[in-house]
């Protein structure tokens, strides 16, 4: 099978528009992002969120307005460990000003003695000075983890300077707004650093300032000065497997980057692939993954692979998530028997009876009260982050006008119970029905052993040896890196992850046999993308 590009980090700035396939939804978002309102993506990991910001990115550069995009990414927060209070604002302040310096200077803009004043409280520094200052400030926070508890930040600017800064940058250089696209807003399983990065996100808003972010859902604390729908324009990246036009939309996708033969085999097949398409639930990363692992495309290997993905490893994925964040392992673990035991086989129930009663319904949904305990909430919303799970609404009303929330579970953990996916896909998918599911009240018997849990959210000490447990694993825990590429750095005694992080492309250069800068930057860039995601849930 074909070889794709399952991260946007793995793609080259060239290469985006033209692997670019767009929906309503899509183009909706990405005018969102183009306006001069902040905008907030919202969707689970996989969907493209970091893909459509590019984009946007993409198109603002392209068009006749006199503006200038930002692309700033957090990715690397798991590793911040100081005694700031404020690490991760001034962290994100330092990293979003360097790499505005940058910009500019690579698009050949000035930067005033008074600018480059106001971005620093160093008064006698140009903006050489400034940056490199910046720079060692962000490299201070992203080195902390290993032990280095103070970082000098005397010289971050004020953010009321920083807001000055960039008006005046705009004002000299005929400028009429800095965009910032903010990926990878936060840490999920550090609420505090999303508070501190939704109070920069707010600090940031002038009129010669937009910002956007990509975040995820359930797993988001927006902290107390921050509304949703007061602050910003909020957008879902969700595809809906109903849309009519959901199986053309994927396999744009997919041709975008198949080969011929591949192709061939997908125009020869076209219920296997939609069977493919719409056990992904939307998501783009899932769809290709399994396409990727399919020796032949045929019923045999489909079958297979959605067996294997659906039944194991979507499910083992989630529950990694427990052992690495041992603070949230309970509400993991909940989660994952809930719906495996649980809301699954009562799916299974549902649809079984409508079949032997002859009625052409059946379902992949089930509802939940909205007066269920909070621990059960937060257990369902962790599942929405991984995509086991996708919330359609929050205030349903079901059986005796009661109140609560629909989940759909992805269509594929469901297909693969059947004995023939492939075979039994289509008609079953021909029979959902959105208004028909199970129910499970506030006070369902499932909920009795995590309603009294006290407290499931791990602090700041228990999340300092998850990552130092994290970070002595062995590269081959990056399920995304091919053979090759785990292979190649553990030739050079490179064996775990903090090892693969500390190395530059010239050290895997210089260590690495028959590596040389082109291959070098493949495993480097690969290596980091999959690593930081690991770090990151």
């Amino acid at each position: 099978m074909s070889n794709f590009y399952l991260r946007t980090e793995s793609i080259k700035q060239g290469d985006i528009l033209s692997l670019c396939v767009t929906n309503d939804n899509d183009k909706s978002i990405i005018k969102a992002l183009c306006s001069p309102e902040p905008c907030l993506i919202e969707g689970s990991r996989g969907t493209g969120k970091s893909f459509l910001m590019r984009v946007a990115e993409i198109e603002i550069e392209n068009s006749q307005q006199l503006v200038l995009p930002v692309f700033v990414s957090f990715n690397i927060s798991s590793l911040l460990n100081t005694e700031d209070p404020l690490q991760f604002y001034h962290w994100m302040l330092a990293k979003s000003l360097k790499a505005l310096i940058n910009k500019l200077r690579k698009k050949g803009l000035l930067i005033s003695n008074h600018s480059a004043n106001l971005l620093s409280n160093d008064e006698s520094g140009d903006d050489k000075s400034i940056e490199t200052s910046l720079k060692d400030i962000v490299k201070s926070y992203e080195n902390s983890y290993r032990g280095d508890k103070i970082v000098e930040i005397s010289l971050l600017p004020d953010i009321e300077d920083v807001k000055d800064a960039i008006e005046t940058i705009c004002e000299e250089n005929s400028l009429e707004r800095v965009y910032f696209f903010f990926d990878e807003a936060a840490h999920v399983f550090r609420p505090e650093q999303q508070r501190q990065f939704f109070n920069l996100f707010k600090d940031l808003r002038s009129p010669y300032i937009t910002c956007n972010a990509a975040i995820y859902p359930g797993v988001t604390y927006f902290g107390d000065s921050f509304e949703l729908m007061h602050d910003c324009i909020y957008k879902k990246l969700e595809r809906d497997i109903r849309d009519s036009d959901y199986i053309d939309y994927f396999k744009k996708i997919v041709f975008k980057q198949a080969d011929d033969h591949l192709k061939t085999a997908i125009n020869a097949n076209l219920e296997l692939f939609s069977t493919l398409a719409l056990s992904c639930g939307g998501n783009p990363r899932m769809l290709l993954k399994t396409i990727e692992d399919l020796s032949k495309f045929n019923s045999t290997f489909v079958n297979d692979v959605i067996k294997r993905f659906y039944r194991d490893q979507i499910w083992a994925e989630h529950t990694e998530l427990g052992e690495k964040y041992k603070g949230h392992k309970t509400l993991i673990d909940w989660g994952r028997d809930f719906v495996e035991k649980t809301a699954i086989p009562a799916i299974e129930n549902y649809n079984s009876t409508r079949r032997d009663k002859g009625i052409e319904e059946s379902t992949v949904y089930f509802w939940v009260h909205k007066d269920c305990p909070e621990t059960v909430k937060e257990s369902l919303r962790l599942l929405s982050y991984t995509g086991v799970l996708r919330k359609l609404d929050s205030s349903y009303r079901a059986t005796r006008a009661e109140l609560g929330a629909r989940y759909e579970v992805k269509y594929g953990c469901i297909l693969a119970l059947f004995s023939t996916p492939s075979g039994e896909s289509m008609n079953f998918y021909k029979s959902l029905s959105v208004k028909k599911f199970p129910e499970f009240g506030k006070n369902h018997i499932a909920f009795t052993s995590i309603k009294d849990l006290k407290s499931a959210i791990e602090d700041e000490k228990n999340f300092k040896c998850s990552l130092e447990h994290m970070l002595n694993q062995p590269i081959t825990v990056l399920q995304l890196l091919t053979p090759w590429q785990k292979n190649k750095p553990n030739e050079a005694g490179i064996i775990t992850l903090e090892q693969l992080h500390l190395n530059t492309e010239e050290t895997l250069i210089a260590s690495i046999y028959n590596v040389g800068p082109v291959r070098a930057r493949l495993i480097k860039n690969a290596a980091t993308a999959e690593l930081l995601e690991y770090l990151s849930g």
